[in-house]
């Protein structure tokens, strides 16, 4: 057996590992994050009473992923990428471990659940990029489509689902214990990330050169990928979870007058949609094109968003079909900008668009949260809907000629680069 065929099984076991255990390390590590936000968001409200009190929570999460995720990203392209991910999975365990040993010290709730999730959302600054470059260091290009559905039908399963036991077991057993399991989730996600293993050798290439004969063929220019607009694409989606995770709240709470039980049971129905909607994304993505299917998918989404605030049973009703729309144009939009990413500067490319979407979501909140006090919050839900709209309708006839040119090119002249 050649070198070039051992390290090349050698890489086909090594994606196959990383997939087995990145997958379950990305469901425990949200999950846990669900446990701890949705937690300290119902005591946040249950302290201020207002939207944009609850706004704020998720604002203290945002901003150091907004002002470092770039930095980081840089970072992540230069330095081992797998123990980046333990590092900040092993800081963020103390950090989650510090909020509840200052609540039994008697600490007000509130200051400690700002603090908790501003230093847990630096170190979300660097995981991010970093377990988003080791995705695509690891596993091969041709298995990304099918393994982004696993990823992120495991990461949005365990937040969706996290969260809907959340508001029951903070009504069962308090706040205290969901923000212990946090910390525990952390230790689980680096001891998994950890087992995947060095990065193997990849295959030298080797290069004939001919000093006597010309080219039969001549070279085909690289095709310049449109990674900035695709990055807008997945974004959105990151600007419609930070708003809706918040007005979601006050209209439960708030417009329709109902228990934190009510926040479980919607969770529930939308992790439910979401998980029957990343499952059949294998079969969906081969009857539509990605760029049309994240257009698609994300604009379903947002007619079930539209519906969501008439009334509870409207909510209930619409919220499985907004997750299963929602699995379908994150995933795509995902895959698309994965591939078109180069391996090199996948951290910053993630870490920029990381950035931007949290960037916009910050703003979003505060206005959309405002216009909720000012008003009503169904306005807030009409408002998100006509913003990620507007932003999905444009980008997609920005990318639709670019796209288009691609398709018509070998699969082996396109590069990646920042257009």
């Amino acid at each position: 057996m050649s070198l070039d065929s051992t390290l090349s099984a050698d890489a086909v076991r090594s994606s196959r590992l990383a997939e087995r255990l990145l997958v379950p390390a990305g469901f425990v590590t949200t999950a846990g994050n669900a446990f701890q936000i949705t937690a300290a968001a119902i005591l946040v409200f249950h302290a201020e009473q207002t939207t944009l009190a609850v706004g704020w929570l998720f604002i203290a999460v945002s901003i150091p992923q907004v002002a470092l995720a770039v930095l980081f990203g840089k970072l992540v392209d230069k330095v081992d990428r797998r123990m980046l991910c333990v590092a900040a999975d092993l800081v963020s365990a103390m950090t989650a471990l510090a909020l509840p040993l200052w609540l039994w010290m008697g600490g007000p709730a509130n200051l400690g659940s700002y603090i908790a999730n501003f230093m847990l959302a630096c170190t979300a600054a660097l995981f991010m990029p970093a377990s988003n470059g080791l995705i695509k260091e690891r596993i091969r290009d041709e298995r990304l489509g099918k393994f982004n559905s696993h990823f992120e039908m495991a990461s949005n399963s365990g937040m969706l689902l996290a969260s809907s036991l959340a508001g029951f077991l903070v009504i069962w057993f308090g706040a205290t214990p969901l923000f212990v399991f946090n910390s525990l989730s952390f230790v689980l996600s680096a001891v998994l990330v950890y087992a995947i293993g060095r990065k193997p050798v990849k295959a030298p290439v080797t290069v004939e050169t001919s000093t006597t004969e010309a080219p039969s063929e001549p070279v085909e220019v690289p095709v310049r990928q449109p990674v900035k607009r695709l990055a807008l694409l997945y974004a959105n989606g990151n600007i419609g979870l930070m708003v809706a995770n918040v007005i979601l709240t006050t209209l439960i709470l708030q417009t329709f007058n109902q228990g934190a039980w009510m926040i479980g049971v919607v969770d529930a129905l939308a992790g439910a949609g979401f998980i029957i909607g990343a499952a059949a994304y294998g079969k969906v993505s081969k009857r539509f094109k990605g760029i049309h299917l994240a257009v698609l998918g994300t604009l379903g989404n947002l007619i079930c968003l539209a519906i969501q605030p008439l009334h509870y049973i409207a909510l209930m009703a619409a919220i499985p079909f907004a997750g299963f729309c929602f699995a379908q144009g994150r995933i795509a939009a995902r895959t698309l900008l994965m591939r078109a990413s180069p391996e090199a500067r996948v951290g910053r490319i993630f870490g920029g668009t990381q950035a931007l979407g949290l960037g916009l979501g910050v703003g979003a909140t505060v206005a959309l949260s405002s216009l909720a006090d000012a008003t009503s919050v169904p306005y807030a839900f009409w408002g998100l809907a006509l913003l990620q709209g507007a932003i999905v309708i444009g980008t997609y006839f920005s990318l639709a000629k670019p796209l288009s040119a691609q398709e018509k090119r070998p699969a082996e002249v396109l590069e990646a680069t920042a257009a």
